[in-house]
């Protein structure tokens, strides 16, 4: 059988340059595609059904330096007409923003024998719209429509992401049966090693609560917060790092941050941290905080989990998935509850040790090489 040919659009994560989430994963993915037997085609969209080609080892060079690399060259392809028999567009970036009309492009290619694979991650668009910016409320419904129309094959990174996803398929009245298959995401770090930033090294030294992720309403950066500043009034050594960037319809909690008067001092907020110190923040976490009204995954708690973290999260979605019996829950995002199991830790160290060494002999992280080999199976064998 003839080895694949594998296009993948990676056009908004070039623009947008981000390194967490859905961008870590076409990362992750595409540094290990490079080096399998894949036909691998690495596209951008110069307009709306029209691509070029970028440079493999440009790409490589792009996925080392996301955030300054600037590709020098690519080619116009015409993607419609190649020769190759077993042709697969696989949508795995946030795809339901580009100005490409997924329905009109799907259709097209399948017109000239592709198949469509796509990575669903969530339906918080459609679940949860007012945690939703106002494109995306606008550009999501009609991607996910396409995918239901489309698609030959569908990964998604959690159970609860899937059943979502079937339940709307079926509110919907879309009856096609798709290809499915549920991969959890790795949390292994890859990156030349650096020394560690001194301008991180107070905050490091010190016991801090970390909380990974972009500001945003969904995540419960806000009641984190209000709980920290409770607990400083009683353990005024104790410290919180926020690590990510602004998000949508948060001005309300950014300038509260800047402004705040513990900034700089017991309350941090770096927005821009990379791999080599978010490991070194991880590994150095007093406790992890990843609160949210829904997620698809929740990255950050296996990211947590890898390093023995003792990791505090909402009860809902997909975060039991992940999380399993390993981190604290809080039921509806509880304040109290928060403050609670947060000072619980805080005063009894046997407690805290106990359930640090629990999580380092039990836990099975999984790695991104695993989450890889996991999927191309099933794009190997769509024909």
């Amino acid at each position: 059988m003839q080895k694949p040919t594998l296009y993948i659009d990676i056009t908004l994560y070039a623009q947008n340059r981000l390194n967490t989430g859905i961008q870590r994963v076409v990362k992750e993915f595409l540094r290990r595609a490079i080096k399998d037997d894949f036909a691998l085609h690495v596209l951008y969209a110069s307009d709306e059904f029209t691509f070029e080609l970028l440079d493999i080892k440009e790409v490589e060079a792009f996925l080392n330096d996301t955030k300054e690399y600037q590709f020098k060259s690519c080619s116009p392809i015409d993607i419609y007409n190649q020769k190759a028999s077993n042709k697969i567009f696989f949508d795995i970036d946030s795809v339901w923003n580009s100005h490409n009309q997924r329905e009109l492009l799907y259709k097209k290619l399948k017109n000239y024998n592709f198949k469509i694979c796509n990575f669903i991650y969530d339906l918080i668009p459609i679940l949860f719209p007012h945690f939703i910016h106002e494109k995306t409320k606008r550009t999501f419904l009609p991607y996910l429509k396409a995918i239901y129309i489309y698609s030959d094959l569908l990964f998604f990174d959690s159970h609860s992401a899937k059943d979502d996803f079937l339940k709307i398929q079926n509110s919907l009245g879309y009856t096609k049966q798709i290809k499915t298959k549920v991969t959890h995401l790795g949390s292994d770090f890859i990156f030349a090693p650096t020394p560690q930033k001194e301008k991180y090294k107070n905050i490091l030294e010190s016991r801090y609560i970390l909380f990974v992720g972009t500001l945003e309403p969904r995540k419960q950066q806000a009641l984190v917060l209000e709980a920290f500043e409770i607990l400083h009034q009683t353990y005024p050594e104790l410290h919180l790092v926020f690590i990510g960037k602004v998000g949508w319809d948060v001005e309300k909690l950014a300038m509260h941050l800047s402004t705040h008067p513990l900034k700089n001092k017991n309350i941090h907020y770096l927005r821009d941290v990379d791999d080599a110190d978010l490991e070194n923040f991880y590994k150095n976490a007093f406790i992890v905080t990843y609160l949210s009204y829904y997620e698809g995954y929740g990255l950050p708690v296996a990211e947590s989990l890898k390093y023995a973290n003792i990791t505090i999260v909402s009860n809902n979605s997909s975060l039991p998935e992940v999380g399993k019996d390993f981190v604290e829950y809080i039921e509806n995002n509880s304040k109290t509850q928060l403050i609670e199991i947060l000072t619980a830790y805080i005063k009894n160290t046997q407690k805290y040790n106990a359930k640090k060494e629990y999580i380092a002999k039990n836990y099975k992280n999984i790695s991104w090489d695993y989450f890889y080999n996991s999927l191309t199976p099933s794009l190997k064998s769509l024909n």
